[in-house]
């Protein structure tokens, strides 16, 4: 069981080769860095993902969902009401955002909100994150439509009134979301998904939600998008720039584009799987003894959250 992204620099990795017995490597987070799958088929070779004999099975973890789908609520309810412009404002007394007449003044304009009640959301992935964020969705009110990989064409019920569709029903979708929020992990497929032609389907007020990874959508299409007013808004917690080290993370600026000055995002440092969160933690540990535990009464290739190496995820 490797502990955490930083697991190089604390296990002998390279010693793994020498284990014969080694059935299975459990990587307990959601999302298993491309350098580190490349050295583990460094060091194992064929028998990294292999279900013969000697194969080595790789598992993940998704006991950070509910916190993933709590920053994805956050950020649509944060962008959709501009909260940050307008906490800005309020913290040096202006009042103006609140668009409040007063006799015998001019009246300044409120600052733009979006109404999610009766409106509709698109969930980008039904997994573990996307459920819970649909879910919470529909409670405000919201019809909610999502994508699926293993949808049927002509959409189907998810539950709760969800209306679920398959990936290739994109382009038909996009036309009907308000919200457009995505859960998917990254791969090669998912690299990409949003570009310009699918920000132009969104209706001009729609707002943009991304917890999965950055490279889902195009970064100069998004960029452009909402500068141009041609969104409402987006929240954004994963991004296309990351900090290698501790003096990267004071100066590493997210993306190529200066998406900080635009008051129409709101930008969140990759916190939503919620590291060093005590409960989190805490439900970490309960996931990794119940794999164990699966393993042991029921045989290592029982346990769950194994690795497909053909998706990515």
């Amino acid at each position: 069981v490797f502990p955490n992204a930083a697991w190089e620099a604390r296990v002998d990795v390279d010693g793994l080769a020498s284990l014969a017995s080694l059935v299975a490597i459990v990587v307990p987070y959601a999302g298993i860095m491309p350098k580190h799958l490349d050295r583990l088929r460094a060091i194992l070779g064929g028998r990294l993902g292999s279900t013969g004999e000697g194969g080595v099975a790789l598992h993940n973890l998704h006991h950070n969902g509910p916190i993933t789908a709590e920053m994805a609520i956050a950020l649509l309810l944060a962008a959709a009401k501009r909260l940050i412009p307008a906490d800005r404002r309020i913290r040096q007394h202006d009042w103006r955002p609140r668009g409040l007449p007063f006799a015998g003044a001019q009246v300044d304009p409120p600052e733009p909100m979006v109404m999610l009640d009766g409106r509709t959301a698109l969930v980008l992935g039904l997994g573990g994150v996307g459920s819970r964020v649909a879910a919470v969705c529909a409670a405000l009110g919201m019809a909610v439509l999502a994508t699926k990989r293993s949808a049927r064409l002509g959409g189907e019920g998810g539950g709760s009134g969800i209306e679920v569709h398959p990936p290739g029903a994109l382009r038909e979708l996009l036309p009907r979301a308000d919200a457009l929020l995505v859960c998917l992990p990254g791969t090669e497929e998912t690299r990409g998904l949003i570009g310009a032609e699918e920000l132009a389907l969104l209706p001009r007020h729609a707002v943009v939600v991304n917890v999965g990874r950055g490279a889902v959508i195009d970064e100069h299409a998004l960029y452009a998008a909402l500068r141009e007013g041609r969104l409402h808004g987006a929240g954004l917690d994963v991004w296309w720039s990351y900090p290698a080290t501790y003096e990267e993370a004071l100066c590493t600026p997210p993306s190529a584009f200066p998406y900080g000055e635009l008051d129409r995002v709101v930008l969140s440092p990759h916190r939503g799987g919620g590291i060093g969160v005590a409960d989190l933690e805490l439900a970490r540990m309960r996931r990794i003894g119940e794999m164990l535990s699966a393993a042991g009464r029921d045989g290592v290739e029982r346990m769950p959250h194994r690795w497909d190496f053909g998706l990515g995820y």
